[in-house]
């Protein structure tokens, strides 16, 4: 009888001390980069990728998860130096190639490359658009990552062009990532400021900003005719808005929050030369705690 009633009185406590336990959340730190790399052929580049290219490669390594726009013609220069084991193959120089690519220290699959509908003047002279792939974390939580290069300039028809490449992006995400986490990284050339940018659509589609999140807790900033340019010395300003941005949007199962957050970076000149940077884009960088439920 002893016996019984201890172990009946075991089975109760166990019973009430699970009653209070959660399922165990797995969590993990990454650390992502987007970055327009200027490597269109030296000759039209507004940097100098012959120089430049194999560095960027070395500094990208401190990253987990890397996306590129305007990988074009230097492309191997970019992986020489490079220890991801996991990078989305190259489409190759202009003007076959579209630019991005993705470099992980986790795995990605179900890669797609999507070019956009509508273009103007030299961005019509590749197929520029958007990649789409899902990078798996340990423990199987699954996130979509979208890199993306928007049609450039601020003229009528660019302002257009660019509209549409937003709303075809937004319903792409629509389709393919409803319900789902989601990172978006790239070069929109948008800005908030501009009243012809649609770029406030990402966050109607319940998208955060990490720039807006970080620096400006939360405040989108008002159309104005100015931008907001206010970017020397400190890049991480209230009002220092680049055209470079990073969105994410969580889901009940995956909650994703932005730890760090920075525009520029003091690595990223050659040698060490504040005058020298290696691209004619600041590299836009975020750390992000990853909670899976």
């Amino acid at each position: 009888m002893y016996k019984i009633k201890t172990g009946f009185l075991f089975l109760m406590c166990w019973i009430l001390f699970c009653a209070g336990c959660k399922k165990e959340t797995n969590e993990v730190n990454i650390s992502v980069i987007t970055y327009n790399v200027a490597g269109l052929p030296q000759i039209i580049s507004s940097s100098n990728p012959v120089l430049y290219t194999t560095e960027i490669g070395k500094l990208l390594n401190e990253f987990s998860i890397v996306q590129v726009q305007e990988d074009f013609c230097y492309h191997d220069s970019l992986l020489l130096n490079n220890t991801h084991p996991y990078r989305t193959e190259t489409t190759g120089c202009v003007p076959g190639g579209d630019g991005l690519n993705t470099f992980s220290v986790f795995p990605i699959a179900n890669v797609e490359r999507v070019p956009w509908d509508d273009c103007t003047g030299a961005d019509c002279l590749t197929p520029k658009g958007f990649s789409y792939s899902q990078i798996s974390f340990p423990g199987g939580g699954v996130i979509d990552f979208y890199n993306l290069h928007c049609n450039a300039g601020a003229n009528t028809e660019s302002l257009e062009a660019r509209r549409k490449n937003i709303a075809q992006l937004c319903a792409y995400l629509q389709q393919h990532s409803e319900g789902k986490a989601v990172i978006v990284m790239g070069d929109f050339n948008c800005r908030y400021t501009r009243e012809g940018d649609t770029i406030r659509a990402m966050l109607d589609l319940g998208f955060r900003d990490v720039w807006l999140e970080m620096n400006r807790s939360g405040s989108v900033p008002d159309f104005s005719p100015d931008p907001l340019r206010d970017c020397t010395p400190n890049r991480n300003s209230f009002n220092c808005e680049i055209v470079d941005k990073i969105f994410y949007r969580s889901n009940p199962d995956i909650e994703i929050t932005p730890t760090f957050y920075s525009t520029d970076d003091p690595r990223f000149y050659y040698n060490g030369n504040d005058t020298l940077p290696l691209s004619d884009h600041w590299p836009v960088i975020a750390n992000f705690k990853i909670s899976f439920k």
